[in-house]
């Protein structure tokens, strides 16, 4: 189901709102220092912003151009870079990886390495081991060769016997793209996929000379522990065709934007594309991976896209195939708020959109009670969505899943119009002692808050 473009256009001005007023107070209850929320349509950035800091002090102001590591959305660029050469005739994705890498080999009783497909390592269908079996996420110290990592230990399970994420198969991808196109992988994607598509701020790994808009990445919130370090920058040499990415927001949006199937920007062709959004595993409950995508659905609409985890980087990047919907969250810590962000925003986007009618019934209404009001039970966020307003929790992971909409009944009083529930269904909501055209007071049924922001 494809919405019209005047729809796309109301949601998107309208959760700008939510968002202004959400995030801020999310993060802080999330603890996560900084946030860069970017959301575009056909890749180009409508709204883009940064919540925070970049420090964990909160000295420096977060800037919307920052970089961060995207870690594994590195994997999107990889099955690129393989669909290309398999477009041109170079390989086939169910060649064997051995036919490419000869000292890919080993065996047990049940499994051998020279079955394992190029496909299979795409959709983590191998089961070789996810990570070797060097402690690279703890120390820093990523392989730079590959070759003495593989044997009959780097079988788990036996190949397409299920789904079993590995960073080691994205690695062993890279490989063969630099036998197949005689160019080093940071190279190949560079010439074949950041030019073309010019992602001016992407960088396959990190680079001698680290970029000044590459912010720091801080440890996850620990109980007990009073200091929160910042993690070193570090080069993942043959790891990076898994999670060497470096790059922005915007940068982000382009790069899905390219994987739409109608888009006339892309660096592959429509097969391609399509083959990649196949699912071939189900690793979660609601979603399913294809070719180094995660694929799931909103509202009856596929989302494709994909998660990264780096030492002080949590990120998530999806687009929405048909809309040509991108939203981009990218945060410098370890917490859940890129996923919740950014699927929020989607699932947000399509119900706005899909009941723009009912949001747009009623008196023009201003800005005066958009904030987030508190009391000694919790704060509240209230915002404008066209004639409505709009309540739920700042720490919600959703706020379209549990906010109460709320009609104006008189001047700053409105109905809560949930039929059933625990907050109040049915009862005013009214606002008071307006100040700067902001009411700084709001009694919601019978208990009291006041304006925090």
């Amino acid at each position: 189901m494809q919405i019209m473009e005047k729809e796309i256009e109301f949601a998107l001005k309208e959760i700008q709102n939510v968002l202004d007023v959400w995030v801020p107070m999310k993060i802080k209850y999330d603890l996560t220092p900084g946030v860069v929320v970017c959301i575009a349509y056909k890749g180009k950035s409508l709204y883009l912003k940064a919540f925070g800091s970049r420090d964990i002090e909160g000295n420096s102001k977060l800037s919307a151009d920052a970089l961060f590591r995207v870690a594994s959305m590195s994997k999107i660029f990889t099955t690129v870079a393989i669909m290309q050469l398999q477009e041109r005739g170079e390989l086939r994705l169910d060649d064997r990886v051995s036919d490419y890498l000869p000292w890919f080999k080993g065996k047990n009783k049940t499994s051998d390495l020279k079955n394992v497909t190029i496909r299979q390592m795409l959709s983590h269908a191998s089961g070789i081991f996810r990570d070797g079996e060097g402690p690279h996420w703890e120390t820093d110290k990523f392989p730079k060769s590959l070759k003495k990592t593989i044997s009959d230990k780097a079988i788990i399970i036996e190949n397409l016997s299920g789904f079993k994420y590995s960073n080691h198969a994205f690695a062993i991808l890279g490989e063969i793209i630099k036998k197949v196109s005689k160019f080093s992988y940071e190279e190949y994607v560079t010439k074949n996929i950041i030019n073309p598509l010019v992602l001016k701020n992407t960088f396959p790994d990190l680079s001698d000379d680290i970029p000044t808009k590459l912010i720091a990445g801080y440890e996850r919130f620990i109980p007990d522990k009073k200091d929160r370090i910042a993690f070193p920058h570090v080069k993942t040499y043959a790891y990076a065709p898994a999670t060497g990415f470096i790059s922005n927001a915007r940068d982000m949006a382009l790069f899905l934007s390219s994987l739409s199937l109608d888009t006339k920007k892309s660096v592959v062709n429509r097969e391609s594309k399509k083959a990649m959004m196949q699912s071939h595993g189900k690793p979660a409950c609601d979603d399913e991976y294809g070719l180094g995508l995660d694929i799931f659905e909103i509202k009856g609409r596929t989302i494709v896209g994909h998660s990264g985890g780096f030492a002080g980087f949590i990120t998530n990047a999806i687009t929405s195939v048909v809309d040509n919907i991108q939203v981009v969250v990218l945060t410098n810590t370890h917490s859940s708020t890129a996923r919740s962000v950014s699927r929020g925003v989607m699932e947000m986007l399509y119900k706005v959109a899909d009941n723009s009618h009912h949001y747009q019934k009623g008196k023009k209404l201003p800005h005066t009670y958009d904030g987030v009001y508190r009391n000694r039970w919790g704060d509240t966020v209230i915002v404008k969505i066209g004639n409505k307003l709009v309540g739920f929790s700042p720490q919600v992971n959703n706020p379209i899943s549990c906010w109460s909409i709320l009609e104006q009944k008189k001047v700053h009083e409105f109905e809560n119009t949930d039929k059933v529930g625990f907050g109040s269904p049915k009862e005013m909501v009214r606002f008071s002692e307006i100040k700067n055209k902001k009411s700084q007071k709001m009694l919601w049924g019978s208990t009291p808050s006041k304006r925090v922001q």
